[in-house]
This record gives structure tokens, sequence and C-alpha cells, in this order.
């Protein structure tokens, strides 16, 4: 008998401070979901940034959380952009800060999204996303990848149109002036087919 009552006195004993411990995960997770989603909607996606870290890192399975950390990454404004006045060296290191945090940007996106388009490839965001990723590639510099992403982009939606003059903008910037011809090209054929049908 005394040993039976030990045993019911260690399981509540033991199993108080997890319950306890469960609650206030569940608590916290749910006051930073709140948090996250209202500086969202508000536009301040860089601002959730702090709360976006330790969420998806206690909840690496949250998809839409992860795709909502690449996003706050790509549009963040924390970082030290670098002077004309200031050392090389120094010049160098904020824009390697700067290129990390895009290409940390495209990786979780890139995980992301080849996860949601194998879960539902019928998404009407996944163009939008495709498109926030091809921009975190472009401002990277992996150009190459940019242009395929931005072509995916309009694929999934074709309003994206943008996508066009994106894929044109960088066939520019790497002097191959014909194909930058041609994506300016479609890029206004689409804008004025998508005013005719308004």
């Amino acid at each position: 008998m005394l040993k039976i009552f030990f045993a019911a006195f260690a399981i509540v004993f033991v199993s108080g401070p997890l319950v306890s411990q469960e609650e206030n995960r569940r608590e916290w997770n749910k006051n930073a979901k709140q948090k996250i989603l209202i500086l969202h909607q508000s536009g301040q996606e860089a601002q959730s940034l702090p709360f976006l870290e330790e969420y998806v890192r206690k909840n690496p399975a949250e998809l839409m959380f992860r795709l909502y950390l690449a996003r706050a990454l790509l549009w963040r404004s924390d970082l030290e952009l670098p002077k004309y006045d200031e050392d090389v060296f120094s010049r160098m290191e904020k824009t390697k800060r700067i290129r990390d945090n895009y290409l940390r940007s495209a990786g979780i996106f890139e995980e992301s999204l080849d996860r949601l388009s194998k879960i539902s490839p019928r998404d009407p965001d996944l163009g939008k996303w495709f498109f926030l990723w091809a921009l975190a590639e472009w401002y990277a510099g992996r150009e190459d990848r940019a242009i395929q992403i931005f072509r995916k982009s309009f694929k999934y939606d074709f309003r994206l149109n943008q996508a066009n003059y994106n894929i044109g903008a960088i066939y520019e910037s790497l002097g191959q002036l014909k194909d930058s011809r041609i994506y300016f090209g479609t890029y206004l054929k689409n804008e004025k087919e998508l005013k005719e049908e308004e």
C-alpha cells in the first residue's frame, strides 16, 4: 500500500512541472503567433524578426512561419549599409553581412517552398512566395537562379508580370540586351492585356 502511495506521489510530483511547462510553451506560442501576425498584417515584417527567430526555432515544422521568417529577412532594414568614406575592409564586412542575410532568406524560401509546392501545389499564394524567393536570390547576387525563379513565379500567377520586368532588368545588368528587350517587351504586352481585361 505504501509503495502505491509513493508511486502516485512521484507521478504527480514529476508530471506537475511537465504539464506546467507545456502550458507555458502553448501560451508563449499563442502570444508570439499573435504578435507576429499583427506585425505582418501592418507591413512591419522586419520588426517581427526577434519573435519569428525564436518561434521557428521552437516550432521548426511550422511551414508558414518559416516563410514569414524568410520574408522578414528579405525586408529587414537594420543592417548597416556600407559608406564610401569608410575603409575597404569595413565596407566589405557590411556587404558580406547583407549578402549573407539574403542568402539565408533564399535558403529558407527554397526549403519551405519545395515542401509547400509538394503539399499544396494549387496554393494561390505560391506565385507570390516564389517571387519573393527570386528577389532574395537577386539581391544575394545569384542572377541565374533569380531568373529561373521569377519565371516560375509568373507560371504560378500570371498577374505577377513584374517578374518579366525584373528578368529584363537582370539581363540588362548582365549586358544581355537582346534577352533584356524580349522580357521588357513581354512585360509591356502583358500590362496592356491586363489593363484591357479590367
